[in-house]
């Protein structure tokens, strides 16, 4: 029974490389900041998904006015928060 090749070279990489992602410290300043705009895009997009479903329960669970008043401040925050960070 002979071993594969790839596994007995002593020239060849134990490990997969890894071809989708590089490590940030071999970026250029131009692609950090690009790939800080999608993380920071994906955040926005996680952030507006939780507040859309916080909403939904509060249209069929808040029965009281303070309630609103907590649930209007949460919205206010995350809402100035998405503002702030799509407007750098």
């Amino acid at each position: 029974m002979a071993e594969r090749p790839e596994y007995t070279d002593s020239q060849r990489p134990h490990h997969r490389e890894h071809h989708l992602r590089a490590p940030s410290g071999e970026l250029t300043h131009e692609q950090k900041l690009s790939r800080q705009r999608t993380h920071i895009n994906a955040l926005t997009v996680v952030l507006l998904a939780v507040l859309a479903m916080l909403a939904y329960a509060a249209a069929f669970d808040l029965d009281h006015w303070a309630e609103w008043i907590v649930f209007g401040g949460i919205c206010f925050a995350a809402l100035g928060f998405v503002v702030a960070v799509q407007s750098r």
